[in-house]
């Protein structure tokens, strides 16, 4: 009975964990902007300051990574897509703007950690190895040093993008001539296409330094990959048909030639 118990304190403690940090999102994000610009008027819009709340807690009630790392994230940007003053220059100060760009980075970051970080079970026995007294080798270590690189620099591209969007004057000053009486609306865009091409480069640049890195047997892995791809198809290899083709004509010619001695 302790590992159960251990499981469901661990869950209750990163349910915990999620919920506060989650919370902590939403309200700086939704709730305190709307206050702030008074955009809580009027029932669609509550409604669209509370979805990201209800996503929360759903995530949590499924315990689901996809709701929690995904469709919350995108949640809090419909009331600032709705009501686009809430993510103005006049609403973020330099000083709030970090505040809330390192509880965004501690959501994920927990969420990401404790909702799948689990307590292995206790080993049955334990024996020492002679190898793993020497320590990691060499390029284990260049690979960790890459690994703390590449999260760091996750964490530093977005924010210093996501900042220069919104606090250069020159790009203020210019949005001014461009789009006088539009400047907050097009900031935001301008935001949203911070996030949408920093996601891009994550996925095809980030995430792709890392796939070669997976561990395990390479030809295994590329054999799995090509039988899934091979599934999803749905269609027989060609050389199925040809064996088919093959059995085909022996089964003929066995016929013919029993018909020819008869």
């Amino acid at each position: 009975m302790a590992e159960p118990t251990t499981e469901r304190r661990w869950k209750t403690f990163a349910d915990v964990v999620a919920f506060a940090l989650g919370t902590n999102v939403w309200i700086s994000i939704v709730i305190l902007p709307a206050i702030f610009v008074g955009a809580l008027q009027g029932a669609s819009h509550v409604a669209a300051a509370a979805l990201p709340l209800a996503v929360l807690m759903l995530g949590l009630a499924r315990r689901s990574e996809t709701v929690l790392l995904g469709l919350f994230p995108a949640a809090i940007l419909v009331p600032v897509a709705l009501q686009p003053l809430m993510a103005s220059s006049y609403v973020y100060s330099p000083i709030r703007f970090t505040l809330v760009a390192i509880g965004v980075v501690a959501y994920l970051f927990g969420v990401a950690f404790f909702t799948t970080w689990h307590e292995p079970p206790a080993p049955r026995s334990v024996r020492g190895l002679s190898s793993a007294q020497a320590g990691p080798a060499e390029r284990w270590q260049r690979r960790e040093r890459v690994y703390w690189m590449l999260t760091v620099m996750s964490l530093i591209i977005p924010t210093v993008l996501i900042a220069w969007v919104n606090f250069d004057s020159a790009i203020a000053d210019y949005l001014g001539e461009m789009y006088p009486g539009r400047v907050t609306l097009m900031t935001t865009a301008l935001t949203a296409g911070a996030i949408v091409l920093w996601l891009g480069i994550y996925h095809y640049a980030f995430l792709g330094v890392l796939r070669p890195h997976r561990t395990g047997d390479r030809d295994l892995v590329t054999s799995l990959g090509k039988a899934r791809s091979d599934a999803r198809t749905g269609k027989p290899r060609p050389r199925f048909y040809l064996s088919v083709a093959l059995a085909l004509a022996a089964m003929a010619t066995l016929i013919l030639l029993r018909h020819l001695k008869g």
